[in-house]
């Protein structure tokens, strides 16, 4: 017998801006570009255009949220031969699911070193039962 599905909450937008004060760890130009998950789904952005410490995506990414899925896992990579991890962090996702939405930014961590700040808009779109709309 299958597992019950979880309880859909709703869809979360993820727009990764810009970074600032990024450590750079490869020494040379990095391209950085941002992994995301959401429990077992991982998206990413395209590496940024900019080769910099002060690097821009402002890219879309979007999650289906369930019951229990309160945190979204955030690294960032450099593009380069290493696929070198610049730094990663957990982003609590309970306040943009109460709000509906949040700009923030986000500050990342190398072995418990700040290593930067991702800033981030996210928007939540509740998930509305089709019962309701047609009651």
């Amino acid at each position: 017998m299958a597992a019950p599905m979880p309880h859909k909450l709703g869809i979360l937008v993820a727009i990764p801006i810009k970074g600032r004060r990024l450590t750079n760890r490869s020494g040379g130009k990095q391209s950085p570009y941002v992994q995301l998950r959401v429990s077992d789904q991982q998206k990413r952005t395209k590496a940024s255009l900019i080769a910099s410490v002060e690097p821009e995506w402002d890219q879309e990414v979007r999650f289906d949220v369930f019951h229990g899925q309160l945190n979204m896992h955030v690294a960032l990579h450099d593009d380069g031969k290493k696929n070198e991890l610049i730094g990663e962090g957990l982003l609590l996702l309970n306040e943009v699911i109460d709000k509906g939405e949040l700009d923030v930014w986000f500050p990342i961590k190398y072995k418990g070193v700040h290593a930067g700040d991702i800033y981030f808009e996210l928007t939540f779109y509740a998930a509305v039962s089709m019962l309701k709309e047609h009651s």
